[in-house]
């Protein structure tokens, strides 16, 4: 086997994508250890233990180390080869002040990367339990994102620096074609796929208990506007599971919210609390902290009326009415005065937003109805949801034209990188001292 395969340097480019579980380890301990040195470049140096945890890390995405000495080295040159690179770029773009990344643009954007694991873990808690089981704080794992995201900030001024694009670089339709047949494994198989129509039905709590969640939501705006800290008051006050303060990080008017609170959050100024705000989910006081292009700093505070079990159990009637009218063809979903959502999705994407659903349709026909079942989100616990199966699409090998444009992106980058990185060699020293002795 050959590791300069296009998979394996897929890898090993990946790789500095991703903080090391090694290096964070190391900084936690304290420990000062003496280095390995395998590389000189210019006037910096490549540690064995870089290498170490890049394998470390490519292991962990798949990857399987060689037994024999022969191909672990190299291996290990291969990875030493894409440091070196990104080394030279990066000493390169560190001359220039133009290119200098500012501390408040790096924290801004390691802010954006953990408010993005923090929705996908759920909560912060358990973000932090999941860098504890690596042996790293979330000081530790923020620092090493803001030394990865420094490194790649630093690359993408320096091409845009240089006047490089890669739109000036052509990649043909055969070129591309011959990527594609080549390098079949590397693109996945298209899965099977449903296009579904969905209605989600959500209990309904009364006037008199809503009129009790907004008199809470107008009390404590009263607080906010006489000066109390917003995260504080959010801790203390609102409906919704964490303890982050209502923090919801950079968000973009792009649909991830709610229609209600993304045309509040994107039509206040910044530091001015908004007046309650109802939503399906309750009432909410939203505060834009920072503004930055399409992007909000949001916190909010929810205010959830009580659901009472009579309401829950008026949404399961009004939910296997809607049922039975639908499958005995009296009604459709878009006559049930609810705008229903269709999808094309696979079926391990569906279980994530309900596992019933998923195996309702594991033996559905097409026309078939499906539900009430529950959804997944702890928010909507008392939910259900309806789905008509549209269409189901069969999967099988991916075609070209559904990863052309990917490949000649790809094939452009790869070029205009390889022309700027045997510039930058050419002019620099490196001494590689892996595999001596």
């Amino acid at each position: 086997m050959s590791f300069s395969s296009e998979r394996f340097v897929l890898l090993v480019a990946a790789l500095f994508l991703i903080p090391s579980p090694g290096e964070g380890q190391q900084l936690q301990q304290g420990i000062n250890i003496v280095e390995r040195v395998v590389a000189v470049v210019g006037d910096s140096m490549i540690s064995q233990t870089q290498i170490d945890e890049s394998l470390l890390s490519m292991e962990a995405r798949g990857w399987t180390r060689p037994t024999g000495a022969a191909e672990l080295l190299e291996a290990k040159l291969e990875v030493l080869d894409q440091l070196i690179n990104l080394q030279l770029i990066v000493q390169e773009a560190t001359k220039d002040s133009l290119l200098a990344v500012s501390e408040e643009e790096l924290e801004d954007r390691v802010q954006v990367q953990i408010d993005g694991q923090v929705r996908q873990f759920g909560t912060l808690g358990r973000l932090q339990q999941a860098l504890a089981e690596q042996n790293m704080t979330l000081a530790l794992y923020r620092e090493q994102q803001k030394n990865l995201i420094r490194q790649q900030v630093l690359q993408e001024r320096y091409f845009a620096k240089r006047g490089r694009s890669s739109a000036n670089v052509v990649v043909t339709d055969e070129e591309a074609r011959a990527y594609f047949d080549e390098n079949q494994d590397l693109f996945p198989d298209r899965p099977e796929t449903f296009v579904i129509e969905t209605i989600q039905l959500e209990p309904e709590a009364t006037d008199a208990v809503k009129a009790v969640a907004l008199a809470r939501a107008d009390s404590v705006l009263g607080l906010i506007l006489e000066g109390e800290d917003f995260a504080e008051l959010a801790v203390r006050f609102t409906d919704e599971p964490g303890d982050a303060g209502g923090e919801l990080g950079w968000i973009r008017k792009d649909g991830s919210f709610v229609e209600e609170f993304e045309e509040v959050a994107f039509g206040i100024p910044a530091g001015v609390p908004s007046r309650p705000v109802e939503t399906q989910f309750g009432y909410h006081l939203i505060l834009v902290e920072r503004i930055r292009g399409g992007e909000r700093r949001v916190r909010h505070i929810l205010f959830s009326p009580e659901i009472t079990t009579s309401d829950v159990e008026a949404n399961d009637a009004r939910a296997e009415s809607f049922a039975d009218r639908l499958r005995s063809g009296e009604t459709t979903m878009e006559n049930l005065g609810l705008e229903p959502d269709t999808v094309l999705l696979p079926l391990d994407v569906i279980a994530q937003t309900s596992p019933e659903l998923a195996g309702g349709l594991q033996n559905a026909q097409v026309g078939d109805v499906i539900g009430p079942v529950t959804v997944a989100d702890p928010r909507a616990a008392n939910a259900r949801l309806l789905a008509g199966l549209l269409e189901i699409r069969p999967g099988g090998p991916g075609e070209f034209s559904e990863f052309n444009d990917m490949i000649v992106e790809r094939m452009k980058n790869e070029r205009l990188t390889a022309t700027v990185i045997e510039e930058l060699r050419s002019q620099a020293y490196i001494s590689i001292r892996l595999g001596e002795g």
